[in-house]
C-alpha cells in the first residue's frame, strides 16, 4: 500500500497576503503618437526643413555656384518690392492661374456632362478625351510650338489653305504668346477636371434626374437645381487644387513660352534669379513671396467656403 503525500508550498517570505501588482499599461496617447511619428518626421524632413532652409536663404546674398554666403537682412525683399518687373510677374501669374482655371472648369464640366451621356463608342471617346493629361510637358510644349510655328507649322498651312495668300498672325510672338500659352495649358490640364467631375456624376441617383424630366424640367433646370448642387463639393476642391497647381506651374510655361516678360510668372522669375543670375538668396526671396501669396489665397478661400457652408447649414 502506497501512501501519497500531499504537500502545499508555503508562501514566500515577504509576500504573505499581498496581491500581485497589476501590469502597467501604456496610455492611448502614447500609442497614437508612436504610430504618427513616422509620418511626422517624414513631413518634417520633406516639407518643414526645406521651407526653413529657404527662409534662411532669403535673408542672405547666397550665390548659386560659389561659396558666398552672408546675411543681408530684408534687402532681398525690399529690392523685390521696388522692382517693377516683380509686380509684372505677380500680375502675370494671377492672370495665368485665373484664366486657365476658369476655362478648365467650364470646359471640364461641359465635356464631363457630354461624356456622361449614353452613346455608342463612349468608352473610346473618354479615353481620347483624357489623353492630353497623360502626355509629358516637354512633348506638349514641343508639339504645340511646331503646330503654331508661323512658317512651317500646321497652323500656317491651315490658314494658307482657308485664306490663300494671307499672312497668319504669329501666335508665338511676344504679343500673343501668353494667350497661346493659356490655350495650351487649358488643353493639357482640362482632363483632370473631366475625370473628377465625371466620377461625381456617376454617383448621382439617376432616378432623381428622371423624376425631374417627367415633371417637365428642361436640361438647364435639371443641371442648375439637381446636378450642380451635387457637384459643388467637387468643384470647390478642384478650384483650390487647380489654382495652386497653375499658380506654381513652371514646366509648361518655361518650355513653351520661355522667359520673356510677357510670360514671366513668379516660378519663372525664381528660376531666372537662381540659375540665370546665380542669385540664390534673391531667388529664395521670390519663392517665399510665392509661397506666402499661395497661403493667403488658400486661407481666404477656405474661410469663405467654411462661412458659406455654415450659412447653408
Amino acid at each position: 500500500m502506497s501512501l501519497t503525500r500531499t504537500t502545499t508550498s508555503a508562501p514566500r517570505a515577504g509576500t504573505r497576503g499581498v496581491a500581485p501588482a497589476p501590469r502597467r499599461r501604456m496610455p492611448g496617447w502614447f500609442w497614437g503618437a508612436l504610430l504618427l511619428s513616422p509620418a511626422f518626421f517624414l513631413v518634417l524632413g520633406v516639407i518643414a526643413a526645406p521651407i526653413g532652409y529657404l527662409v534662411r536663404l532669403s535673408f542672405t546674398d547666397a550665390h548659386a555656384y560659389l561659396p558666398k554666403f552672408s546675411a543681408v537682412g530684408f534687402d532681398n525683399y525690399v529690392g523685390l518690392l521696388k522692382a517693377p518687373h516683380f509686380w509684372d510677374s505677380v500680375r502675370t501669374t494671377v492672370w495665368y492661374a485665373g484664366l486657365t482655371v476658369g476655362l478648365q472648369l467650364v470646359l471640364g464640366v461641359l465635356i464631363a456632362l457630354m461624356l456622361h451621356q449614353r452613346f455608342r463608342g463612349r468608352s473610346v471617346i473618354r479615353l481620347f478625351a483624357l489623353a492630353p493629361y497623360m502626355v509629358p510637358s516637354i512633348v506638349v510644349a514641343l508639339v504645340w510650338r511646331w503646330l503654331l510655328d508661323p512658317t512651317t507649322g500646321a497652323y500656317s498651312w491651315f490658314v494658307d489653305k482657308v485664306w490663300p495668300g494671307s499672312e497668319p498672325p504669329n501666335l508665338l510672338s511676344p504679343n500673343l504668346v501668353f494667350w497661346s500659352l493659356v490655350v495650351v495649358s487649358v488643353w493639357m490640364f482640362t482632363p483632370f477636371i473631366v475625370i473628377s467631375v465625371l466620377a461625381r456624376l456617376q454617383t448621382i441617383d439617376p432616378s432623381t434626374v428622371e423624376a425631374a424630366t417627367v415633371d417637365g424640367a428642361g436640361a438647364w433646370r435639371r443641371f442648375w437645381h439637381i446636378v450642380l448642387p451635387e457637384l459643388k463639393p467637387v468643384l470647390y476642391t478642384l478650384i483650390l487644387l487647380r489654382f495652386m497647381f497653375m499658380f506654381t506651374k513652371f514646366d509648361i510655361v518655361y518650355l513653351f513660352a520661355g522667359t520673356g516678360t510677357e510670360v514671366r510668372t513668379l516660378p519663372v522669375l525664381t528660376f531666372q534669379r537662381i540659375f540665370g543670375e546665380a542669385r540664390l538668396g534673391s531667388g529664395a526671396a521670390v519663392a517665399m513671396v510665392l509661397f506666402v501669396l499661395l497661403m493667403i489665397f488658400t486661407t481666404v478661400y477656405l474661410r469663405t467656403l467654411y462661412r458659406e457652408r455654415e450659412e447653408t447649414a
